[in-house]
């Protein structure tokens, strides 16, 4: 079977054959639970065989396996499929007879083609399709020339690829990569090698190869991760948010430690808590005993004074303020602070003079990520020698950064895995559960997997910001909006890592709300800092997940108070034609124009994040508590589609990503204590619940002149105001606030 992970299974290879529920049963039973070694890529990949590597991503079997290592990690988005079709259509070999493999970070810059990079922004197919292609055509033309020395024939005109194998087609003799490619590796790399043109790959539904293992249950997470001599730590944290730790507590009978862990640099907990202990590792010999005794353990803990306003209720008074006050930007980046991300013309007299004047509150709460992995990490640290980390990571470059930090190893003795991630949605590419980890190797000098458990993985999160955003508008002589004024209040993402904001502000608080290509007339758009304390993080589509519901809201009530139809309305105020395409593609797929099915309605949404636009419309049906969803059409053109499938998955897993957000999904916080711990709490779509969702793809020529969009977090931002503009249909009733049904369970 190919693989797509770089670990090697050490226990009995009949393991891999099992069944599913024979595979957990047996591993189960094993008294030493499941180990994995991780050795050269080569051994790994190959065994006995003989390989050469080409070079940093490409290996060579002497059997003419062909190995590829891809630096995105997998969270189940598919881009390493995605990157390695692209090199497999300039190779010229078929995906299903490839090994796919992680690659290993690097300190270089920029990054290795192969070496690992940090998985984020909807980024991978976007920012590495073409270097990919690159990298690939200039590995086969190596080959190809090592081959004409061995053919004795050097006119390039004469060879062709079939599969791997190059024949010169004058005399019919044959080369395979595996017989050239030690020679080929002592080649200089062409820089201008020519793109495969008659394209087999890039564009068809090509099979995945890591969902039949995720299926089968060999896939190997970093919680599965068992190494020798490994013990097991769970993290508590202080309950309060910038509590920190008085005393020590008393290792309780049956641990093997307490250990004290520091909030350190370059993990994002917020520079105002660098060197905070804000939490214990409870170590034992089992899973099941750390958690135990962490859980009965009662450690003192210092309160921050400020944690009586840390509240909900107050986050969202303060932000309802700050929405018509707030102090210009003057090279200060403090809480308060109005930021201009866009001014044109005089809004504010343009809709003093409109004939009709809208004025829209907007508020969206935190979000947890609610990953169905919990954080994890598994450290093997001999002092003075070498660490090696095992983690489900979006970022294994600054693992690797970090990790030299804090052992003081150089780079060359520290080994960074980057192991399936059983969701990542922006949460992993944070560090602060692997300094943990790291921290609590080094204190007990033994190799230890670090674990959060549920609650706390829920109760200290780094969320997605709440946000107040105002919207005010006015409509003049033909329905047009003469004047437009935005203003979205939240707390900053970058301003908690460090980063100094300049006069436009924090970008992942106002993606999606600027130049937007509806025909304002004079328009602003400005961003206030938000105070909040409260850690926040990248979330699935971050900002645009917050400005695309207030946005498409507001477009839908200006189109309600213009007595338009809110898809003509779109259609008559938009000016950019892909917006136009994206929008129509959606509308025609649903039926737009004819009536909906009695007691159902639709509502319809547009936007654009990470190069790429969307819209969809969502249908809905008055249930006992609130909205029942029952189908979905989502359009997008992300410029380049390299696998229909893959784009297809992600935006039905976006829609249902954006549909438990929008129903459901909030944090509330007291005294500093967020109060949803679990998924009880955090109620979720039940398979029974979920809708028919349609994907319309927009695919456009693949070549260079046009523009690659993301894909993987383009489901999310344009649910929820779909959502609410076809509830408004079906009820009158405007939902302004986020989650539409509060305060949800599971038992609902």
């Amino acid at each position: 079977m190919n693989t797509h992970t770089p670990q090697s299974v050490a226990t009995s290879e009949t393991l891999s054959k099992l069944s599913r529920r024979d595979f957990l049963s047996t591993t189960a039973a094993m008294t030493g639970g499941l180990f994995i070694g991780y050795g050269l890529l080569a051994n790994d990949v190959h065994g006995a065989v003989s390989t050469t590597q080409v070079n940093l991503w490409l290996n060579v079997g002497s059997d003419n396996s062909i190995t590829f290592s891809v630096g995105t990690a997998d969270m189940g988005q598919g881009s390493a499929q995605g990157l390695a079709a692209a090199l497999c259509e300039e190779l010229m070999v078929d995906p299903a007879n490839v090994k796919i493999v992680t690659g290993k970070p690097s300190l270089a810059v920029p990054a290795p083609i192969g070496a690992s990079i940090n998985t984020a922004g909807s980024g991978m197919i976007k920012n590495y399709f073409w270097r990919t292609r690159d990298a690939g055509a200039a590995a086969r033309e190596m080959l190809i020339s090592a081959a004409m020395t061995a053919m004795g024939d050097s006119n390039r005109d004469n060879y062709v690829v079939q599969n791997g194998v190059i024949i010169n087609t004058s005399n019919a003799q044959r080369r395979t990569y595996g017989d050239v490619a030690a020679s080929a590796a002592t080649l200089p790399v062409p820089t201008n090698a020519t793109l495969v043109s008659n394209l087999v790959y890039i564009g068809q539904r090509v099979k995945r190869q890591d969902i039949p293992l995720k299926v089968d249950g060999s896939a190997v997470y970093g919680i599965d991760v068992r190494i020798p001599n490994m013990v097991y730590a769970v993290i508590k944290h202080s309950p309060t948010f910038g509590g920190v730790l008085a005393t020590t507590p008393a290792r309780p009978r049956g641990a093997i430690a307490v250990v004290p862990t520091q909030v350190v640099a370059g993990t994002a907990r917020g520079s105002n808590a660098l060197g905070n202990v804000n939490a214990l590792a409870v170590v034992a010999e089992t899973t099941w005993d750390a958690m135990r005794l962490s859980k009965a353990i009662k450690p003192n803990w210092t309160i921050p004074a400020n944690a009586s306003v840390l509240n909900t209720a107050q986050f969202k008074k303060d932000a309802r303020t700050l929405l018509r006050s707030g102090t210009p930007y003057t090279g200060l980046n403090v809480p308060g602070t109005v930021y201009t991300v866009e001014t044109f013309g005089t809004p504010q007299s343009a809709i003093a003079t409109s004939t009709k004047k809208l004025d829209l509150t907007y508020t969206l709460p935190y979000l947890s990520h609610a990953c169905m992995e919990v954080l994890n990490c598994t450290v093997n640290y001999v002092a003075g020698v070498s660490c090696e980390v095992w983690a489900p990571t979006q970022a294994a470059k600054n693992v690797l950064t970090l990790v030299a930090t804090l052992t003081g190893l150089s780079v060359d003795r520290v080994t960074v895995n980057t192991t399936f991630l059983g969701g990542g949605l922006g949460r992993k590419i944070e560090l602060d559960f692997i300094s943990q980890a790291v921290q609590v190797a080094m204190a007990i000098n033994r190799p230890v997997k670090l674990m959060w458990s549920r609650e706390e993985d829920f109760r200290h999160d780094m969320y997605r910001p709440m946000a107040a955003v105002r919207v005010q508008a006015g409509l003049g002589a033909g329905s047009v909006i003469n004047g437009w004024m935005y203003r979205n209040v939240s707390p900053s993402l970058l301003g908690q890592r460090g980063v100094t904001l300049t006069a436009k502000g924090d970008s992942q608080a106002y993606e999606a709300s600027q130049d937007l290509p509806y025909n304002f007339g004079a328009r602003s758009t400005e961003w206030v800092m938000h105070g909040s304390p409260i850690p926040v993080g990248f979330w699935r589509s971050v900002g645009a997940s917050i400005n695309t519901f207030a946005v498409e809201s507001a477009i839908d009530e200006a189109a309600n108070a213009a007595g338009f139809e809110p898809y003509l309305y779109r259609r008559m105020l938009l000016s950019d034609p892909r917006w136009i395409a994206v929008l129509e593609a959606a509308a025609n797929a649903s039926g737009w124009t004819s009536a909906a099915p009695a007691g159902k309605a639709k509502g319809i949404a547009i936007g654009a994040a990470f190069n790429s636009i969307c819209a969809q419309v969502v249908e809905v049906k008055k249930g006992a508590k609130g909205p029942i969803v029952t189908r979905v059409w989502i359009a997008i053109d992300c410029g380049i589609c390299v696998n229909p499938d893959q784009v297809e998955a992600q935006l039905m897993g976006g829609v249902i990503h954006g549909m438990n957000a929008a129903l459901y999904g909030q944090q509330v916080f007291s005294n500093g204590v967020a109060q949803a711990d679990n998924f009880n709490h955090n109620r979720v779509t039940l398979l029974h619940e979920a809708p028919e969702v349609k994907v319309i793809i927009i695919a456009g020529a693949i070549d260079r002149s046009r523009a690659i969009g993301g894909v993987g977090e383009l489901g999310v931002p344009t649910f929820a105001p779909a959502l609410a503009n076809a509830w408004f249909k079906l009820t009158k009733t405007r939902v302004r606030d986020l989650p539409f049904l509060p305060g949800s369970t599971m038992s609902d």
